[in-house]
């Protein structure tokens, strides 16, 4: 995750690039050759909505498993406009897929029913991602889902938390998501930076008005729900005089901006058009909405929109003094 800093590489452009479809056509040969030799499985092919568009789905399902592997013939395509050779898209699959046969495996072995709460927090997701595996336990966010992931100790691995969880310690996801958003394990790991500071600004001094905040995790890694943190939210939206938009970057982090700059459509605007960058659409799209904060009602919603969202603290009856 960068916060929306892009690549100072130049994209490749190859002479006479095929099109879409025929690259699809032979993408699905070379994949249906490996899938039972190489890969022991089978394949699908399928339609599958992702960021709220319809994608080429290619869904990989091992011997012996009934839980598919999806990725898909739209991201294999950029690789090939980008000049990488049909040949290294093909060995790339098969990495992806081995990669997550491995990661199935041990999800398997794993016993998830141990996991403490302060190894797991909360994370954002478009709602129809959860279309696809509507077993995973979660919580209505305004146009949002609030998963869970469990960052299993002692290794680089993060699963999703299902149902079955939260059955098993006998608690419902939104109880237990209202406990997690005020626990020190949760709370500790947020982090707040100036995006002035990714930057060579010299002597110059960004007006406070034009600032903006990167809202994120320790780990860079799921955490945009991290302003979900009322007591670093509100700190933020004081900085800007109580209330502060929400720019959803990606899955990983969310930006914070002064409500007096821009108008929400003109933020709407701003959001979809780097979501639409080929570079930025993919697993780590989160929203194409604007959010916002205010630190007196401690309230988090849907820019513009009256209604709030569910998880609400009303503890919280004057703005921070400083």
């Amino acid at each position: 995750p960068g916060c929306w800093q892009t690549s100072g590489k130049k994209r490749l452009e190859r002479v006479g690039n095929m099109e879409f479809d025929i690259f699809y056509e032979k993408l699905k040969k070379q994949i249906l050759e490996i899938a039972s030799e190489e890969l022991e499985g089978n394949i699908d092919f399928r339609m599958v909505y992702k960021n709220g568009q319809q994608n080429q789905g290619i869904v990989f399902f091992p011997e012996g498993s009934n839980v598919g592997i999806t990725t898909y013939a739209e991201d294999f395509y950029r690789m090939y406009k980008e000049g990488i050779s049909f040949p290294s898209i093909i060995e790339r699959y098969k990495e992806m897929i081995d990669e997550a046969k491995g990661e199935m495996q041990f999800a398997k072995n794993i016993q998830i029913f141990e996991a403490k709460k302060e190894d797991i927090i909360p994370a954002f997701v478009p709602k129809e991602s959860l279309e696809i595996k509507p077993e995973l336990a979660h919580v209505p966010f305004e146009n949002l889902e609030i998963i869970f992931r469990w960052n299993i100790p002692g290794t680089e691995y993060s699963v999703k938390l299902p149902e079955e969880y939260f059955n098993h310690h006998q608690i419902e996801p939104k109880q237990f998501l209202e406990e997690l958003i005020n626990d020190p394990s949760f709370k500790d790991q947020t982090e707040v930076f100036s995006i002035s500071r990714l930057f060579e600004t010299g002597d110059t001094e960004i007006p406070k008005e034009q600032e903006m905040y990167c809202v994120t995790n320790q780990n860079k890694n799921w955490g945009a729900a991290s302003i979900l943190n009322k007591d670093i939210m509100d700190e933020v939206a004081d900085f800007f005089g109580g209330k502060t938009y929400i720019l959803p970057s990606s899955i990983h982090e969310c930006l914070a901006v002064d409500t007096h700059v821009y108008t929400v459509e003109e933020l709407k605007t701003m959001v979809r058009d780097i979501n639409s960058k080929p570079d930025l659409v993919g697993a780590d799209f989160l929203s194409n909405e604007v959010y916002v904060y205010d630190s007196y009602t401690r309230e988090l919603k849907l820019a513009g929109e009256q209604r709030t969202k569910e998880i609400q603290n009303p503890e919280k009856q004057e703005p921070i003094k400083r």
